[in-house]
């Protein structure tokens, strides 16, 4: 064996070492959410611990369902992420057409901005945030989520859709305008078709960031009318139990699986859409 195939043989090893190590340290803790949310309570911190399931019982979910309105904040969830999506889609197309199209100063300055406010965490906000949603009573609302879910999906949807449209030829535009198109009917019938996957990608972005958001409805949904599944994280551990300061972790393990498997299902559908719609619309 000569030196250069001992050389890709060792490559090859410690790289499938390296990924398998990967594997395991991203698979473990959700093997571990699934064990301990079918594993009876007496049973989950033996010693040693125990990786293999010792019993299959679905008690934790009947408990959870029995003591939160899980399908209430299902509904939430998925109604705030669509429509927050689709919104958020809606505004940042116009917007990033008018940054990609119309040549005016400054239009730099506003993607540096949008960028920017991107970057600012939401601990900083949240104080002004919250004192104009308790003079507007927007508080416990779910409009008024919908306007904190859609503006915090913007910034990143405008920089993406920006790359898009710049790749779409201004010949296609000048075209259909001498054909008497305005200008909607120009975004429906030629942009649209054209940008169709950066515009797909950024919804599965952003439902499934719109779906994982906690600290949002954290602070701005205390009431069960508007609280979303991430919040039901929390109040999972209290489910059955006598004091305050006792964390059930199995009612924890199942509410993290309900919501986790849609999110897994979608990402796993699309990953490759999801993957090649970012690297096409940044890269090309």
């Amino acid at each position: 064996m000569n030196t250069y195939r001992l050389r890709r043989l060792v490559g090859n090893i410690l790289f499938y070492l390296l990924l398998g190590i990967f594997v395991i340290v991203i698979i473990l803790p959700i093997y571990y959410i699934f064990l301990t949310a079918f594993t009876s309570g007496d049973k989950l911190f033996t010693k040693p611990l125990s990786y293999l399931p010792q019993t299959f019982a679905i008690d934790r979910f009947r408990a959870v369902f029995a003591g939160l309105p899980i399908l209430r904040y299902m509904f939430n969830t998925v109604f705030l992420a669509s429509v927050s999506t689709v919104l958020a889609i809606a505004v940042s197309l116009l917007a990033a057409y008018a940054l990609a199209r119309l040549q005016f100063p400054g239009a730099n300055a506003i993607l540096v901005g949008l960028l920017a406010s991107s970057m600012l965490p939401g601990s900083a906000t949240v104080i002004p945030l919250f004192q104009m949603y308790q003079r507007l009573q927007l508080m416990d609302t779910l409009h008024g989520l919908l306007l904190l879910y859609g503006s915090g999906l913007l910034p990143v949807t405008v920089w993406v859709l920006v790359s898009f449209l710049r790749q779409v030829p201004i010949e296609i535009e000048d075209a259909a305008k001498v054909d008497g198109a305005g200008f909607f009917a120009m975004m429906w019938n030629i942009i649209l078709p054209v940008i169709r996957p950066g515009l797909a990608t950024m919804f599965l972005i952003n439902f499934i960031a719109g779906w994982n958001e906690f600290f949002i409805p954290l602070v701005f949904a205390r009431g069960p009318a508007a609280k979303v599944i991430t919040m039901a994280l929390s109040e999972a551990q209290m489910i059955g139990s006598s004091s305050q300061f006792h964390a059930d972790w199995g009612n924890m393990a199942a509410v993290a699986i309900l919501a986790t498997i849609p999110v897994f299902i979608i990402t796993f559908l699309f990953q490759r859409q999801i993957v090649e719609g970012i690297t096409n619309g940044v890269f090309k």
